[in-house]
């Protein structure tokens, strides 16, 4: 635990001296403020309602921590591979499953208690309390496929960028589930974007074990892609 712990750490140094690494980490923070007072600001002012998008700007809140801190980590791990650091790692005490531990894991399980922690303080609608614990879990669980995509998509930083913006169409199917009625909003039923969404719409935590599903089959084939770039 001590190795995992120090490891992480140094990540966190790592993000720390990159300015826009380090600022994607307070970002949920300031984009839930302007949510929580600027929506009811724009609809006072515009005396347009958006009651009914209330709960796409909740999920976009229970996304945004694990997103944006896993992004951070997988850049550096990027970084790592690129520079043949990371067989360096899987040769010392920490050994290959320790360094993807911290690499993936780490992040997530913070950017979880991170993402309650923002939809606690800024969510436009009164979720109860097991339904934003789930939130900010399956947040983290879609984080780690973005930070997987990166990682394995990618071939230096740059490109790591431009994956970036490819892995956020896995969150096209927040807005589905509110703008499709009908059956062919099972289309994105391979997002576990889409299942998370359709809890929040229902009110049915019963779709998070879905999403969990859905997102366990992404991890088979992405963490297939990450073994062999890493072999090689």
């Amino acid at each position: 635990m001590k190795r995992i712990l120090s490891s992480a750490i140094q990540v966190f140094k790592q993000i720390k001296s990159d300015p826009m690494m380090f600022a994607a980490c307070f970002t949920p923070f300031i984009m839930g403020a302007l949510i929580k007072f600027g929506i009811p600001l724009f609809e006072r002012i515009t005396k347009f309602s958006l009651q009914g998008y209330y709960p796409i700007f909740d999920l976009l809140l229970s996304i945004m921590a694990p997103v944006l801190l896993c992004f951070a980590f997988a850049m550096i791990t990027l970084e790592e591979i690129d520079d043949k650091v990371s067989r360096y790692f899987s040769i010392t005490p920490l050994g290959k499953a320790g360094y993807l531990f911290t690499r993936l894991v780490v992040p997530a399980i913070i950017s979880a208690v991170i993402a309650f922690i923002v939809l606690l303080l800024f969510s436009l609608e009164k979720l109860p309390t097991r339904m934003m614990i789930g939130l900010a879990l399956l947040g983290s669980v879609q984080a780690i496929i973005v930070s997987l995509m990166i990682i394995t998509l990618s071939g230096n930083k740059l490109e790591g960028m431009a994956v970036t913006k490819l892995s956020a169409l896995t969150l096209l199917g927040i807005p589905v589930p509110f703008f499709i009625d009908s059956y062919y909003q099972f289309a994105v039923g391979f997002l576990p974007s889409f299942w998370v969404a359709k809890a929040v719409q229902n009110e049915a935590v019963l779709y998070f074990p879905i999403a969990l599903v859905v997102a366990l089959i992404w991890y088979y084939f992405l963490i297939k892609r990450l073994f062999r770039k890493l072999a090689g």
